[in-house]
């Protein structure tokens, strides 16, 4: 839910590289609506900072030495619920963004954001959002996308097999180049095909896929 955001927004740097922290404070020390009230190098001293300085949103690093910042992420979420923690990473796998999520994290922005981008995101935070950076919004938009396509292979009553061979379909394969794929014989691929046919109440090859991706199999 959105709220009004504190004034000025207390914020807390937590990265183990001295270059990065004095990066991230000179670029912000320029916008008034923002306060760095402290660093830390460490997970613990984060811990620690946090405890002592009660910041409104924390910039949090991910890999560090010591306790990992999900590790970190974890425990302040747990003592500290009012610091909210934006992890600022290099990292683009979408596991490191699930992995923030479920350990608390507000907002996942990478250290490549222009410097409008990681004031817009610890503002947005501070009023109750939760931003992304725009390429961890395209996997995460890809991510359950592909969990919805899963739901409906599960739901459509196919055999893994037999969506194989949709598959294979789709990309144009004779029944010799499925056959061949899969180690069947022929004989084998056009029986699968007659009951894909009949399961998906269509008449030919084309229509099969066609009718396979509208219902979000392939």
């Amino acid at each position: 839910m959105a709220q009004k955001p504190p004034s000025p927004i207390r914020v807390l740097i937590v990265d183990d590289h001295l270059v990065v922290r004095q990066g991230l404070i000179s670029l912000l020390e320029s916008c008034k609506e923002i306060e760095v009230v402290g660093q830390a190098e460490n997970g613990l001293t984060a811990l620690s900072r946090t405890k002592s300085l009660n910041p409104d949103i924390i910039l949090l690093d991910i890999r560090m030495p010591g306790s990992s910042g999900l590790d970190i992420c974890r425990t302040l979420d747990m003592q500290s619920p009012k610091s909210r923690v934006i992890i600022l990473t290099t990292y683009e796998e979408e596991d490191y963004l699930f992995r923030a999520l479920r350990s608390g994290a507000w907002g996942y922005v990478l250290k490549t954001a222009s410097y409008e981008e990681l004031v817009d995101a610890i503002v947005s935070v501070a009023s109750g959002h939760r931003p992304l950076s725009p390429a961890m919004i395209d996997k995460l938009v890809d991510h359950f996308a592909e969990l919805a396509r899963e739901k409906a292979r599960l739901e459509s009553g196919f055999a893994q097999s037999e969506l194989d061979i949709i598959r294979l379909l789709a990309e144009g394969a004779t029944n010799k180049e499925v056959a061949d794929r899969l180690h069947r014989s022929e004989v084998s691929v056009k029986r699968k095909l007659q009951s894909i046919f009949e399961k998906l109440d269509v008449q030919d090859r084309t229509s099969a896929a066609v009718e396979a991706m509208r219902r979000g199999l392939i």
